[in-house]
Parts: C-alpha cells; structure tokens; sequence
C-alpha cells in the first residue's frame, strides 16, 4: 500500500511540475528557445527556489531566465506572469475556502490578495493613464522636465505592450495551467500525508502555503522539502547532462563539417 502510495505521490509530483514548466514555456515559446535548453534551465531555478525561503529563488529564477532568453526585461517579465497566473490560481482556491468555511482569512492569503489586485489594477489602468498623461505632456509647455517625463512614460508603455504581447491570446489556458497544478499540488500533499500516516485537509494546504510565505517550518514540510528538492536535483542532474552531450554532439558534427 504505502509503494502505491509513493508511485502515485511521484506521479502527481511529476505532473505537476510538468504543467508549470509547459506553463513557462508557453510564456516564452516566441523566444524560440531550444527545448533542450529549456528545460534543465527551468529545473535549475525549480530547485534554488525550492531550497532557499520566502520565495527568494524568484530572484535567482529572474536571472537563470534573463540569461537564456537574452534579456533582462524578458527574464524579469517572464517569470512576473508565470508568478501571477501561479498566485491568482491559489488565491481563487484559498480565499473562498477561508471566507466561507474555515472563517479564518490569514495574512498570507491577504498579502497575496493585495499582490493579485495591484497587479491587475495597474494592468488595467496604465492604458488610459498612458493616454492622457502623453497628450498632456505634449500639449503643455516644452520643457527639459517635461521631456523627461515623456521619455519615461514612453519607456513604461513599452514594457507595457511586450507583457501584453506574452501574454495576449493565452490567458485562459495560463489559468487552466495554473488551476490544474496547484490542485495536484493538493493531492501531492495529501498521498505525501498519508504516507506519513498523518490526515489532510484543506486546512493543512493552508498551513504549508503560510509556511512557504512566511518562513516557518514543520516536520511535514521540511521532509516534503527535503523530498521534493531530492526529486527535482536528480531531473536536473539528467537533463543538464543531456543537454551538455548535446551540445558536444553538435559542435562536434560542425567540426566535421
């Protein structure tokens, strides 16, 4: 029983992080980016944020993605949408059961709340802002200042319309993604629970997402850390290995030619 329980546990695992790298790799795919690079890529910012607390592996994810893809900007507004389709999708999940049944909305929930909202509100605002703010500027008084401000509204409604062009068109199956991954997530923690002889609910998901956000650990956690991270380090071991023989491969087929 508890070997079906471990297979079934990889298997969602896998699933999981399959979704969110395909997710990813949606966001980027106009890149062009080779697969093979990809994907040992991803497996490398996977496991630094695993292992480092508070999220902090985003800022190391920012520069992995930075790298490949060529770009800061690209790096930094890539993985800024994959992180907001990821939380809008755990925030559709944890708000309503903390508002309806476990009448206990806690702060990480609200700070994720609060994330969500600016994001969206500052999506949905800067267009018509943009426009008045650049007929404005150009219609007032010419001045070095007034340049300035223009200059830098133009380079705030260029970032604009390159995470507009990342995302156009893909918002509902990012959010199908998204939705998906955090409920396998779920059954995850459950057959990891289970195989720990302890039960789960709803209110332990809650407890793991706090933990993630606020730092703190427990027993459970910390093995399923020590768990994932394990997983996750020998892919990436694999998968850098490959794309290493590759690329040894191919440079030594051009060589010959």
């Amino acid at each position: 029983m508890r070997i079906l329980l471990g297979v079934a546990a990889l298997a969602c695992f896998c699933m999981v992080h399959i979704i969110k790298l395909m997710r990813m790799y949606l966001i980027i795919m106009d890149r062009k980016i080779s697969f093979d690079r990809y994907v040992p890529a991803y497996l490398r910012a996977t496991l630094v944020n695993l292992v480092i607390p508070y999220k902090l592996g985003e800022i190391y994810r920012v520069g992995v993605f930075s790298h490949v893809l060529g770009g800061f900007r690209t790096g930094f507004f890539s993985v800024l949408i994959d992180r907001f389709f990821d939380t809008l999708a755990l925030v559709m999940i944890l708000l309503p059961y903390q508002m309806f049944i476990s009448k206990n909305i806690t702060p990480p929930t609200v700070l994720l709340t609060v994330f969500e909202v600016v994001v969206l509100l500052a999506y949905r605002i800067f267009p018509p802002s943009y426009e008045f703010l650049n007929r404005y500027i150009i219609t007032s008084k010419e001045s070095k200042r007034s340049m300035m401000a223009l200059s830098a509204i133009e380079h705030v409604n260029g970032w604009y319309e390159y995470v507009r062009g990342l995302v156009k068109g893909r918002y509902g199956i990012l959010m199908l993604f998204s939705l998906a991954a955090w409920i396998l997530e779920i059954a995850v923690l459950a057959l990891f629970y289970r195989l720990c002889g302890q039960d789960f609910g709803v209110s332990d998901f809650g407890l793991y997402i706090e933990s993630i956000v606020s730092g703190a650990s427990y027993e459970t956690r910390r093995l399923y850390t020590i768990v994932s991270a394990t997983v996750i380090a020998l892919f990436t071991l694999a998968f850098t290995i490959r794309y290493l023989l590759l690329t040894r491969k191919k440079k030594d087929n051009r060589q010959e030619w």
